[in-house]
């Protein structure tokens, strides 16, 4: 776990496919993770959705554990039928897909909040 104040945050979407390598890449790194499991986009295929609050300084090495666990492939796609079309659909396609993308954002305060009662540490009040 990184002892310093982190002030970024990374966003990572990724394949779910890649998602438990990325996880145990990031935590062996020290990088604590939270995983989301999501799904959407062109293909409403299953992604993830990693956060890593970090420090500016530690950001290329998260990117770097993206590239090398994130990979490419290509995988068939069957368009949907056409609202009120009957007979032979759309021809299957195969499309590239995996790889993550990321989005960096900075971190303006950080709290903890426990339960009635409990510490508050963190930001500002």
């Amino acid at each position: 776990m990184e002892s310093a104040q982190p002030n970024r945050l990374v966003i990572a979407i990724t394949q779910a496919d890649d998602a438990d390598a990325l996880a145990e890449a990031l935590t062996d790194e020290g990088f604590g993770v939270t995983r989301l499991n999501t799904a959407g986009g062109f293909l409403r295929r299953e992604n993830s959705v990693m956060l890593v609050a970090t420090t500016l300084d530690r950001v290329p090495r998260v990117t770097a554990l993206v590239e090398r666990t994130c990979d490419t492939r290509h995988v068939t796609w069957i368009p949907p039928f056409p609202d009120g079309m009957g007979g032979i659909g759309p021809a299957p396609i195969e499309v590239e897909v995996g790889g993550a993308v990321l989005f960096t954002v900075p971190i303006e305060r950080v709290e903890h909040i426990w339960a009635a009662g409990g510490a508050h540490q963190g930001g500002r009040r």
